[in-house]
């Protein structure tokens, strides 16, 4: 009889922890401002000065990563740390994504957009210019 009530006991406490473990992985959140850049041309870099904000459900030190190849990895000093300002320069969309620094595990992500203006359209004219009407 004990031994099934330690066997009970052991599978509560394991489940607790599974639970408890699930909870404070998924309420990490990164954010960035500005989240889109608009160049005037295809060509144009994209010069921008980025605010990376984060708030985790626990303290942690986090490290950002990106796949921009300028940016290298970046780690913070303490979990006390919530935010990075960064400047890039680029033409083309950048992945941030914000990990772990002690287990690498992935905990958010979040895109920076670049997106060129259309060219101006050209209206066309309804009329020929030779109509006598």
């Amino acid at each position: 009889m004990t031994f099934k009530l330690i066997q009970a006991t052991l599978v509560i406490i394991l489940l607790c922890n599974i639970t408890y473990a699930a909870g404070q992985e998924s309420t990490a959140s990164l954010s960035l401002s500005p989240q889109f850049c608009i160049t005037a041309d295809v060509e144009q870099s994209c010069e921008i000065e980025l605010v990376l904000n984060w708030e985790t459900s626990y303290p942690q030190v986090v490290c950002i990563m990106s796949d921009h190849n300028e940016l290298e990895k970046w780690c913070a000093d303490s979990p006390n740390t919530h935010s990075l300002t960064l400047k890039v320069e680029t033409q083309k969309d950048i992945q941030f994504v914000m990990i772990d620094k002690e287990s690498h595990q992935t905990l958010a992500g979040v895109k920076l957009k670049v997106t060129p203006t259309s060219a101006p359209q050209v209206r066309r004219r309804y009329r020929n210019p030779w109509s006598l009407f």
